[in-house]
């Protein structure tokens, strides 16, 4: 709209599947005739980088056009869009590392890459990228997860909520940092092969490191890891018993 006084649109796909190098999606700033840049798309949700990668035209329109062949079909696509209203309404607005959609400052590709920096938190979650989809190839990236000192704890339980990696592509779990631990689990494969939600791993200590790799072969859904705080009747291991586990401030 004229009166929204943006200077760039921001795009995502929601979903996307098409006849890999048959099928294709265009995206032009600007129209067919007269564009300033283009971009094509075609394959599955992973080639055009799942739900957390986000892409940019600069001007106020863009022109969507999709082609299929007459031989085989797909699901299609779900294409979303927002104007850049954050900050002024200029691409600088979120900051070098963040695109603005809905209003809203949102992280470039959600998909984690590299150091994805220290968490200071008791209990929480991390995950590989943000689904549906699955994670990227060829991805490292790490989180570092230390309790608050406030909090008293001597340990870390934790569990996956979900878990699905091809058997090349690993999540270790540190006890520590990786060039300093006491201890060290790998985990890949399905959710049954790491022992479900139900299987709870303790870290002693008040830190651990996550981290994350996959090659370049067949990817998967990826993991949720959740962690939490040992702080169940003084914040000793021995607080639930030989049979049981605190986690969130209950015995599971």
């Amino acid at each position: 709209p004229a009166d929204a006084n943006v200077s760039a649109v921001v795009y995502r796909f929601a979903s996307f599947a098409t006849e890999r190098d048959h099928d294709f999606l265009n995206v032009y700033a600007g129209d067919p005739t007269n564009y300033t840049s283009l971009a094509k798309y075609s394959g599955d949700f992973v080639d055009v980088g799942g739900f957390g990668q986000y892409y940019v035209v600069d001007g106020t329109m863009l022109t969507v056009t999709f082609s299929s062949d007459r031989s085989v079909t797909d699901a299609g696509f779900v294409l979303e869009w927002s104007g850049v209203t954050c900050g002024g309404s200029t691409l600088s607005g979120c900051g070098g590392d963040h695109y603005c959609f809905n209003g809203t400052c949102v992280r470039k590709g959600d998909h984690c890459q590299g150091d994805m920096g220290v968490i200071t938190a008791l209990t929480g979650s991390i995950t590989d990228h943000h689904l549906p989809g699955n994670y990227l190839a060829n991805t490292q990236c790490s989180w570092t997860i230390v309790m608050p000192t406030e909090a008293e704890v001597s340990a870390v339980v934790y569990r996956f909520a979900s878990f699905a990696t091809n058997d090349y592509d690993d999540v270790v779990v540190y006890a520590g940092d990786p060039t300093s631990y006491t201890s060290r689990r790998e985990y890949s494969g399905d959710f049954e092969h790491i022992g479900g939600a139900g299987h709870y791993y303790v870290v002693n200590g008040t830190a651990l490191t996550v981290t994350f790799s996959s090659n370049e072969r067949r990817n998967d859904a990826g993991f949720v890891l959740e962690w939490s705080g040992v702080t169940c009747g003084g914040g000793t291991l021995s607080a639930c018993g030989s049979t049981a586990h605190c986690f969130n401030d209950t015995c599971v």
